[in-house]
């Protein structure tokens, strides 16, 4: 997790204006590397551009990636009704394929491409197949036909990479636990309880030393008031959303379902 006053919030921003400027100044799109959610919402809340002149987007690769490129697009370009402004970005899909002898997981692929000496910056999302055979890897182009040359083994299981374009992509659906409790109230201290089972103390404790974050910003105010769709992460414990905020019990107790991604 990253707070705005740190030295690498203040870089990432610096890289955000100056590829902002550029885009302006060349009329034409500019592209950051691969963003974690975290750094994407420092990017919109805080980057300094011209929002009238300017349109900041995100893109992974599909729909529901974590890892995206931001791009700084001129707003003349979205006068063209047919424009897809995605089209644009320098993002490309690799499917690794192991042997089928073994069973891989991302911790795997991602580490064998890393031992590469391959930025993480360049990699998006490593998703798995369901049979863990197999895996599509987003990253940005330059870095597509290095992994197709060089990507040949993963946790002792032989690699064979190709390009995977103009194909249908199947994404395993996201799966997650269900939670169903009761809080007192939907502040973030008493939300954090229902989803890790701490006390209240504890809880404020773990918010204010810097250990979560709501709706990806690193949260520095314990009653700050969630909603459904807000998104909790908690480091050593994973990430949550909240589904469903229903009515009160006859404890007056609120009634909340949560999903805690596995």
């Amino acid at each position: 997790m990253i707070k705005n006053n740190n030295q690498d919030t203040k870089i990432l921003l610096s890289r955000a204006q100056d590829n902002a400027e550029m885009a302006l100044k060349k009329g034409e799109p500019c592209f950051m590397p691969f963003l974690s959610d975290f750094e994407q919402a420092f990017v919109t809340r805080y980057a300094a551009y011209s929002r009238d002149d300017e349109k900041l987007l995100f893109f992974g690769g599909y729909k529901e990636s974590d890892y995206k490129c931001a791009g700084f697009f001129p707003r003349y370009l979205f006068y063209d009704e047919e424009y897809d402004p995605y089209a644009d970005f320098p993002v490309c899909t690799v499917l690794a394929e192991g042997s089928g002898f073994r069973r891989l997981i991302h911790r795997d692929f991602l580490g064998a491409i890393m031992s590469l000496g391959i930025k993480r910056e360049m990699i998006g999302d490593i998703v798995v197949a369901e049979d863990g055979f197999s895996a599509y890897i987003f990253c940005l182009k330059k870095a597509a036909d290095y992994l197709v040359d060089n990507f040949k083994a993963a946790a002792n299981d032989k690699i064979s990479c190709r390009l995977y374009a103009n194909e249908d992509i199947t994404i395993p659906e996201k799966k997650y636990e269900v939670i169903n409790a009761t809080v007192s109230s939907p502040r973030l201290d008493a939300v954090l309880c229902a989803c890790i089972n701490v006390s209240r103390e504890e809880a404020g404790k773990m918010i204010l030393s810097g250990l979560v974050s709501a709706d990806h910003i690193v949260a520095e105010d314990k009653s700050k008031i969630c909603g459904e769709g807000s998104v909790i992460s908690v480091r050593g414990y994973g990430k949550f959303v909240i589904n469903k905020i229903g009515d009160r019990n006859r404890r007056d107790r609120l009634r909340i379902s949560i999903y805690r991604y596995v």
